[in-house]
């Protein structure tokens, strides 16, 4: 179109897809003489090449147009010509779209429902704004000039401004070209995306391979062939596998013409998937029953007609498909039982009661006959209609005549149970009352025939077992699983117990009603002594095995360790002294005194370590003699932490005493065992240590506590026993059984606090007060 107007008047492209929407806005930017309209198009296609070739100031671009919307077109317009403004101009009132399309480099968002006489001069002023920060978005005033005019706008607003944001179904609006204007949180949740990530995106993105089909489909419905259109897909980028089916409606004008898109989109991946399972179960099954050929299964139509057949059965009764398929079920029956109608009762029966079954004669092919079991159940489907019946026949003529040959030998079978006296051998009522007696029942539990036929077998049960209802509920149990086996306490006629291995079995007749029990009770109470003898040296000799292991392993690591606590200070002592005799005249005074210190405290590490094993050794042999006299157990803590202090300079070592806290002993020996306290604190648990001494009643108690973690619950069996080192950071085991076995020697115990709350964990060391009274004269 020719560019009219005055040359002063800025320049505008008005694109629409529809004809009447363009005149309207063309005659009202005229009439305003603000604008100069010098170009139109009928959708993003258009509008590229009409502002390519003309470049004017102002585009007013519709969103939803065919072949190319005005989201699709935007950034096509702005790369042809950079100077251009583009506003959009919609119908859609969705504050997301508006955003979206600011994204795209529009400059502003006019909604359809804009007053037409200011239109002009807002497209104007967005011109005089060209340098402001950000465009912005006219609000929907409707005020319209003429009803033709309201009218024409009034079909271009969107039809559904309101959509129901809480469905459970994703809703939206596309334009005509398939872009997302408009999208509910359900839709999103179902395409993982946020609304405002929807907004803007082509919804063929989110189909992936099935985007061929979107697009052939919205063809179809924009073309008029197709009033609505589905499409199932998978969801392209979703966190989890999906699939949806989603239905596009066009909304048409007054003209029939579509507008917008209206989409409803369902997630479909449950349903699928059980579909997708039934199918493969169904698939399974059927192979399953074609290839079964013990079993003749077939399906027969609410006739009786033959309308399956499988393998089994063409084995079974010698028909091919082809000779049976259509005939009536009847032909299997013997003539007698044909002209009874039986076969035609057996379905009725079905029907009535949802199955049927029975054993007896059927005829094959060739006239033979077999002993069949046969089981018809009625087929409805899921609206309860009556669709057939499935019928299952096997033939079990090998069992029938086994059956009969076992019959012909009970009563030789009788015979011999009748003479064993071994075992008690007897039959049961379903009831459970006594139907038979051999001469092994008799001898194992003391009644006579006579006695004990007719009464109930719960006779031989504890008081406690029958009172509990247990003899019954071996015969449940027996009818459920065929047989019942257990080992119990039984009691005899003289009232005495024995031990007895129990085996019922649930006896039934060919047609598998339930006639009674067969019950075998064996007296093995001489078995159950010697396996209880036997279990118990067995258990005595594991526990055995275990301590001797348990000591073997000590006392192995005993030795290593005890190597390892050795060669320390007697390297230090040999590299010392080599030192010292081949460099004495090149050392000087300072490096000569810290050798000989160093000296000096492995000679104390070895002399401790040998203390120790002294003091274990008369322990183990008893030989240890103390040198008893009044001890101030105070004075004993305070000197042994003084001089742990000197030998560790470097850890905090505290010491507090409560009062008098004397006692009669060995100070010597009570001073080793506050050392062994305080070196296994060092040791094995962390600084500072604080080591306490006070009364209480008639003890004194010191403690040992450290920052440590204390001590695992798994080690704290085992702490004072010999060569016990829990394995963790040295030691030889030996400090904390001299401890207690030193404690034990003075009357008195150690033992380990664990942490309780605010209580921390702690070794305790108690001893009896001077003047206490002795442990053997305690009252």
């Amino acid at each position: 179109m020719a560019a009219g107007g005055e040359a002063t008047r800025p320049t505008i492209v008005v694109v629409d897809d529809a004809s009447e929407v363009r005149a309207l806005v063309r005659t009202r930017l005229r009439l305003s003489g603000l604008l100069d309209v010098v170009g139109e198009g009928g959708d993003g296609a258009e509008a590229v090449e009409v502002v390519r070739a003309l470049r004017p100031a102002l585009v007013l671009l519709d969103v939803s147009m065919p072949v190319m919307d005005g989201l699709e077109a935007l950034p096509r317009i702005l790369e042809v010509s950079p100077d251009t403004q583009v506003v959009m101009y919609s119908g859609f009132q969705e504050e997301g779209l508006a955003h979206r399309a600011i994204e795209l480099g529009a400059s502003a968002f006019l909604e359809k429902s804009t007053d037409l006489d200011a239109l002009a001069g807002d497209l104007v002023r967005l011109l005089e704004a060209r340098d402001a920060p950000s465009a912005t978005r006219v609000g929907p005033a409707m005020v319209v000039d003429g009803d033709g005019e309201r009218r024409v706008l009034r079909e271009h607003l969107e039809r559904f401004r309101e959509v129901f944001e809480d469905a459970a179904i994703g809703m939206a609006t596309v334009t005509l070209a398939g872009q997302i204007v408009r999208a509910n949180r359900s839709l999103g949740a179902i395409l993982d995306r946020s609304v405002d990530e929807l907004v803007g995106a082509a919804y063929a993105t989110f189909a992936g391979t099935a985007s061929g089909a979107l697009d052939r489909m919205l063809a179809a419905i924009l073309s008029g062939e197709e009033p609505v259109g589905q499409v199932e897909h998978d969801v392209v980028g979703s966190v989890a596998p999906r699939r949806v089916v989603a239905t596009f409606a066009p909304v048409l004008d007054s003209g029939r013409r579509p507008l917008y898109l209206f989409v409803q989109v369902q997630d479909v991946t449950v349903q699928r998937g059980a579909e997708e399972e039934l199918r493969r179960s169904e698939v399974g099954f059927r192979l399953l029953v074609d290839n079964v050929e013990d079993y003749a299964i077939l399906m027969l139509s609410p006739e009786g007609l033959i309308e399956s057949w499988n393998a089994g059965a063409q084995r079974i009764k010698g028909y091919t498909e082809d000779e049976i398929i259509g005939r009536h079920f009847r032909v299997f029956y013997p003539p007698d039982v044909q002209e009874s109608g039986h076969p035609e009762r057996e379905l009725e029966i079905a029907l009535r009661d949802g199955h049927y079954e029975e054993e007896g004669w059927r005829v094959r092919k060739d006239g033979s006959r077999f002993w069949a079991t046969v089981l018809i159940t009625a087929v409805h489907d899921r609206d309860g209609q009556h669709v057939g019946f499935a019928k299952v026949t096997r033939d079990v003529t090998r069992r029938r005549e086994q059956e009969e040959a076992l019959r012909a030998s009970e009563e030789r079978f009788r015979l011999l149970v009748e003479a064993v006296s071994d075992y008690a051998i007897f039959m049961l009522s379903p009831e459970g009352l006594i139907a038979s007696w051999n001469a092994g029942a008799q001898r194992s539990k003391g009644y006579a025939a006579d006695e004990i036929i007719g009464r109930h077998f719960r006779t031989f049960y504890p008081p406690e077992l029958q009172e509990a209802r247990h003899p019954e509920h071996e015969l449940e149990l027996a009818i459920r699983d065929g047989s019942y086996e257990e080992e119990g306490w039984r009691v005899r006629k003289d009232g005495s117990r024995f031990w007895a291995n129990v085996v019922i079995t649930a006896v039934r007749d060919p047609r598998g009603r339930l006639v009674g029990f067969a019950k075998v009770t064996r007296d093995i109470t001489e078995r159950k002594v010697m396996l209880e003898e036997r279990d118990a040296a067995a258990a005595a000799l594991t526990a055995a095995n275990a301590q001797l292991q348990q000591a073997s392993e000590d006392q192995a690591h005993f030795l290593a360790v005890t190597a390892h606590e050795l060669r320390t200070p007697v390297s230090v002592l040999g590299g010392t002294a080599d030192l010292l005799i081949s460099h004495w005249t090149e050392l000087d005074d300072v490096e000569r005194e810290d050798l000989l210190v160093g000296m000096g405290a492995s000679a104390s590490r070895l002399r401790r370590l040998l203390d120790d094993l002294l003091t274990a050794s008369r322990l183990q042999s008893s030989r240890l003699e103390l040198e008893h006299g009044p001890v101030d157990v105070g004075q004993v803590v305070t000197e042994c932490v003084a001089t742990q202090r000197r030998t560790h300079p470097d850890v905090v070592i505290e010491a507090g005493v409560e009062g008098a806290v004397d006692v009669m002993g060995d100070a010597g020996r009570l001073g080793q065992v506050v050392d062994n306290l305080v070196n296994n604190a060092l040791l094995h648990g962390a600084p500072p240590v604080r080591v306490t001494a006070r009364g209480d009643g008639d003890d004194v108690v010191v403690e040992v506590q450290d920052s440590g973690g204390g001590v695992p619950p798994e080690t704290q069996a085992r702490l004072f026993d010999r060569f016990s080192t829990g394995r963790a950071r040295g030691g030889t085991g030996l400090g904390l059984f001299i401890v207690r076995q030193l404690a034990r020697a003075h009357g008195g115990d150690a033992s380990y606090r664990p942490a309780d709350g605010d209580l921390p964990g702690a070794f305790v060391v108690r001893l009896p007060r001077t003047g206490a009274p002795a442990p053997d004269d305690a009252s």
